[in-house]
């Protein structure tokens, strides 16, 4: 017969002995008393209460803030820290009051009442050492000790101390052996581990390092009673908060916190990495986190969308994203779209002396999602375009976040086969660049994925709950443990699209793509009314034949460019010959002034702007112009000079 083993609801805490910490409290309360004895002393010296009064409040302050992170870094007990956040409270209040009104007995008196009523829990919980009666250990505990770190355990001498209850079950400070163990031992052998402790298949044990306590001591949260067992809806717009530019994408299992999908920094847009076999919930968390980031007004965003399965995989972002593409050839032209943008912003960064990226509504930023990414870029499924394509997502993913043109991918994959595989440079360079961004592994098949996310974490042992994934995060400080993700109805996803303003792009984004940006409506429209042709002959059992495609050709731009939506386009040469004659029709006698400086030697923008009496400014401007117009070039070392059939 099993049991399920309950931790306690109130744990014996262990106690050093003494009357040291018994004298805590008396001591934070003396010194209150000194402290206003000294800024009464002040005021007689200083001869005005008030200003003695706001330097006190203002120093004391400082201090109540700087003592408040160190409690919350170093005590885990919430009601003793919630107790000290109040003490630090009245403290400031008090000393600032004293100053200005005069130290009295009844002004001791009330510090002395509410100081030692904060107290009564830190009393309660270190008890005169002398009369302390014996310790007692928590099941969990006990059971560790027999079973775990007993000689013959997966982990000896390993031992659990601090029992901290909270909603959810326990949380302990795992001490392991210095030298001898690491964390990574209890995640290869967390089956074991789950053993000697006896919990039921739906109760978690969450293992992450210590966030004060050096290396190997970590925090093992036992669940027992988890908020996620039941589903937790998607709460609308208002998972973005604009103040941090995260997505709340649902409670950690354990109830302490949500995690969140980092979209925006200060200074880039961040992309990231959804991996999941089939029914896990990663379609249905990439439409939430896409709806999302759509529907922020603090942060005004463009939604791009790419199937890798026709459009099957998301119909929801496929109808509403900005634009869409359906088949390897239409996600190859987003993808150029996206780099284009990519290097406009850059040149703007450069000229303007912007540095980094803050979107805005004239500069929005740019999100791409390639769902079931795998079939794009891996060589087999993509005989044709898969060597641009991964040159393009690799290219955006590293390069983009700082200009805001972003990627996040999608796949089955459990491997490096979802960026490409092997026989090409850039597949991991794909992974790394993504995984710096945000990641989100979900129940599979397959333990490979812990190596692409670099993490001890299998995900075959996920319960069946749809949404339930392990979340990956790359920031300092920041978790990684568990979650479930929040649910985005049938009738959200019918209702919310409808509801929020889908962005498109600005002006000069949508110049510098090109075309194919300003016919993506009429295109999307094609692709689909082909992708019903298609049905209807094979319904009817007439044999479509696909055509014939070399097995290992990457395509030069201008074959993907002219090819994108069955249309006949310039090839990319062309385009740009044309560009530059409309752009050298546009110079002006300024321009000519910048061209003479250069023909002259002056080949710096600082030495032009000596020669020609410009601003900075404008020199920057003319030389951006003269550029586009394929007049001059960059000669390395911030020279530029005279393109030779220009000259």
């Amino acid at each position: 017969m099993s049991m399920t083993v309950e931790a306690p609801e109130q744990e014996t805490p262990i106690v050093e002995g003494g009357l040291r910490p018994q004298l805590a409290p008396h001591a934070a309360v003396g010194a209150l008393v000194v402290s206003a004895a000294a800024c009464r002393a002040a005021v007689h010296l200083v001869g005005d209460e008030q200003v003695v009064a706001t330097w006190v409040a203002g120093v004391a302050f400082v201090v109540a803030v700087v003592a408040a992170m160190r409690v919350r870094r170093r005590v885990f007990d919430k009601r003793a820290r919630r107790r000290a956040f109040a003490f630090l409270t009245v403290a400031v209040s008090w000393l600032a009051g004293v100053t200005v009104a005069g130290l009295s007995l009844g002004a001791v008196g009330l510090l002395m009442a509410v100081g030692y009523g904060l107290s009564m829990h830190w009393w309660r919980t270190h008890p005169v050492g002398l009369i302390q009666p014996k310790v007692s250990r928590s099941e969990y505990q006990r059971l560790w000790s027999e079973n775990v770190g007993c000689s013959d355990g997966a982990l000896p001498g390993s031992r659990l101390t601090n029992p901290e209850p909270i909603k959810a079950g326990v949380r302990f400070t795992l001490r392991l052996r210095h030298g001898k163990q690491h964390l990574g031992m209890v995640d290869d052998k967390m089956k074991t581990v789950r053993g000697g402790l006896k919990l039921q298949q739906d109760q978690q044990l969450i293992v992450e390092p210590h966030p004060t306590e050096p290396e190997p001591t970590a925090l093992a949260t036992i669940v027992t009673k988890s908020p996620v067992k039941q589903t937790v809806l998607w709460p609308g717009p208002e998972a973005f908060d604009a103040e941090t530019g995260q997505v709340r994408l649902g409670p950690f299992v354990d109830g302490e916190g949500w995690a969140t999908w980092q979209v925006y920094t200060e200074t880039r847009l961040l992309g990231g990495y959804l991996q999941g076999g089939t029914n896990g919930g990663k379609s249905r968390t990439m439409e939430m986190l896409a709806l999302t980031i759509a529907a922020s007004r603090s942060h005004p965003t463009v939604i791009l969308y790419a199937d890798g399965q026709g459009g099957a995989s998301s119909p929801l972002l496929m109808e509403h994203a900005d634009a869409k593409a359906r088949t390897p050839e239409q996600a190859l032209a987003m993808l150029e779209g996206m780099y284009l943008v990519m290097q406009l912003r850059q040149d703007e960064n450069a000229v303007m002396g912007l540095r980094g990226f803050t979107p805005t509504d004239d500069r929005p930023g740019l999100l791409g999602f390639l769902d079931e990414c795998h079939k794009l870029l891996d060589k087999v499924s993509n005989p044709l375009y898969w060597a641009r394509t991964q040159f393009l997502v690799m290219s955006i993913a590293s390069e983009g976040g700082k200009v805001g043109v972003a990627l996040v991918l999608a796949s089955q994959q459990s491997t490096l086969d979802a960026f490409g595989g092997a026989g090409s440079p850039y597949p991991e360079k794909i992974r790394a660049n993504l995984l710096t961004g945000n990641g989100a592994m979900f129940k599979g098949k397959d333990a490979n994925a812990k190596t692409v996310f670099q993490v001890n974490v299998d995900p075959r042992t996920f319960p069946d709950m749809p949404g339930y994934a392990f979340l990956v995060n790359p920031r300092p400080g920041a978790r990684s443990a568990p979650f479930r993700s929040c649910y985005l109805t049938d009738e959200m996803a019918k209702e919310w699209p409808n509801r929020i303003v889908w962005r498109s792009l600005d002006v000069g984004a949508a110049a510098a793509w090109g075309d194919s940006y300003l016919r993506r409506a009429e295109l999307a429209d094609e692709a689909l009314e082909a992708a019903k042709r298609r049905i209807a002959a094979r319904r009817s059992g007439v044999v479509v034949e696909e055509p014939m495609v070399p097995a290992q050709r990457p395509p030069a731009p201008a074959e993907e460019i002219s090819s994108f939506g069955g249309l006949s386009f310039p090839s990319w040469s062309t385009m740009v010959a044309q560009a530059q004659q409309e752009a050298q029709m546009a110079l002006k006698e300024g321009h000519e002034k910048v061209l003479a400086a250069i023909r002259a030697g002056h080949v710096s923008p600082k030495a032009i702007q000596d020669a020609t009496n410009y601003s900075e400014r404008q020199v920057y401007n003319l030389l951006a112009d003269l550029r586009g117009a394929g007049v001059v070039a960059r000669a390395g070392h911030g020279a530029y000079e005279v393109v030779p059939q220009a000259a």
